[in-house]
């Protein structure tokens, strides 16, 4: 693709990369209702009983106020300053109220029409749900109208689907601009929008409160497991798992995963990333090549796949990051100083790794050698390190206590070059052979991850 051509791709991309929009107050009545009913807006009395009740759900649960008293208005647009509470609500993000500041230059603590609105497009920020407005990310835009494509892809981005939209056979309808047609397809797919009478989607037509309503409520019961679609329902064969007992769970945690760059995601990726999901967990994906420290901002918890290119990690690029890590790639543990062995830490052949704390709960109480292979293969290896002193060790491999196949360095505890861990960091074998991996397996890594979730 020719370079002008790709600068107006990120130029369309970066327009539309604002919050999850549904619904919202205006400036005059964002503070939510807990007594208002659908039966209190004279323009809602004559919908249709169905609509009528999901109406009902959004206006109880405070996601919803009226333009006035008792009208809600079915036709009016929707800015965008109204997109960010609503987006605040519906993801259950975490709003600084003591905001008197923002980093765009058009949202204003002054603005007579928007400044409610001022710590909820932060918190968007920061959640990763919206860049800005313009290209360079200066400006947010409060005021501005948003279109139904742009709608689409907001609540794709807010489930945290993007990835799949990417997969998706794109829309053939010529009323939706190329750069949403993923997106378009994918929100018909999940019945999160509707076409519109004649047949056609309209992308380019501004969205009304009632079309962002009806799609809040589908995409409210996606995001909170509720609907028929539910989201992260693995699609591949192994066991779902289960929280272990004690865990904080990780309904709704964000997890940024590392994987490789490559025209679509490595089948043993997606296979992991569906194991996240299931834990509760919402997985963006970000390719190796573009991952930086700064691109960790907002989230839960970091999957370094064992498909990303090492390289990429080099430097210790992860240093000043105070967010919980699982590595799989043993070159992520070696560049913090985590593993003393950079290159080679493959034990070949091998079937089976050894619990040597099998009281741990990352051991899902599984005890001396388990097989993590069905069967030993010549050409295939896993991945070890090399730990230092401070490093809490679960598993090795067998009949070696220094290689560690399942470890983890606490917070504040200490690598043997000095290095200072911010947050829990852990490391597992995981070799990416997903179609000879035991549940034993499984168990272990989803034990794991939820472990390095608690941050200790």
């Amino acid at each position: 693709m020719k370079r002008i051509t790709m600068l107006f791709m990120v130029l369309l991309l970066s327009l539309s990369l604002l919050p999850l929009a549904f619904a919202a107050d205006t400036a005059s009545d964002n503070q939510a209702s807990t007594t208002k009913s659908v039966d209190d807006f004279k323009d809602l009395k004559d919908l249709p009983q169905d609509v009528k009740d999901k109406f009902d759900s959004l206006i109880k649960g405070g996601v919803f106020n009226g333009l006035t008293e008792d009208t809600f208005g079915l036709d009016a647009e929707m800015n965008r300053a109204q997109f960010a509470k609503v987006a605040g609500i519906i993801f259950k993000l975490t709003i600084d109220e003591t905001l008197t500041s923002s980093t765009f230059t058009d949202v204003r603590s002054d603005d007579p029409a928007n400044s409610y609105a001022l710590p909820y497009i932060e918190a968007l920020k920061k959640a990763g749900l919206t860049n800005g407005y313009d290209a360079e990310g200066k400006t947010y835009k409060p005021s501005g109208a948003v279109s139904r494509q742009e709608l689409a892809a907001f609540l794709i981005r807010g489930l945290g689907l993007e990835e799949d939209a990417k997969q998706a056979t794109p829309v053939t309808d010529n009323t939706v601009d190329a750069w949403a047609k993923g997106y378009v397809a994918l929100a018909l797919e999940k019945n999160l929008m509707t076409n519109q009478d004649d047949d056609k989607f309209g992308g380019t037509k501004s969205a009304t409160r009632k079309m962002l309503a009806l799609a809040s409520f589908e995409a409210k019961n996606l995001f909170d497991g509720d609907g028929t679609t539910e989201p992260g329902t693995p699609t591949t064969d192994p066991e779902t798992p289960t929280t272990p007992a004690g865990e904080v769970s990780a309904e709704g945690k964000k997890v940024l995963f590392v994987g490789r760059d490559a025209a679509s995601i490595p089948e043993e990726d997606v296979l992991v990333q569906d194991r996240l999901k299931a834990l509760g967990f919402r997985v963006t994906n970000i390719v190796d090549r573009k991952f930086t420290a700064e691109k960790t901002e907002g989230y839960d918890l970091i999957y370094i796949s064992n498909t990303v290119n090492g390289k990429y990690l080099k430097g210790g690029v992860m240093k000043d990051v105070a967010i919980p890590t699982v590595y799989t790639k043993n070159h992520g543990m070696y560049y913090l100083g985590l593993s003393s062995i950079e290159e080679n830490a493959e034990f070949a052949n091998g079937k089976s790794i050894s619990i040597v704390d099998s009281k741990h709960k990352v051991a899902s109480e599984l005890s001396g050698n388990v097989d993590v292979f069905k069967e030993a293969d010549p050409k295939r290896s896993y991945g070890y390190g090399l730990m230092g002193k401070e490093a809490k060790v679960i598993a090795t491999v067998p009949g070696d206590k220094t290689k560690g196949t399942i470890y983890y360095y606490d917070k504040g505890t200490k690598a043997d070059n000095g290095y200072a861990v911010k947050a829990r960091i852990s490391y597992f074998f995981y070799s990416g052979d997903h179609e000879s991996v035991t549940d034993n397996a499984w168990k272990l890594l989803d034990a794991l991850v939820l472990w390095t979730l608690q941050n200790g």
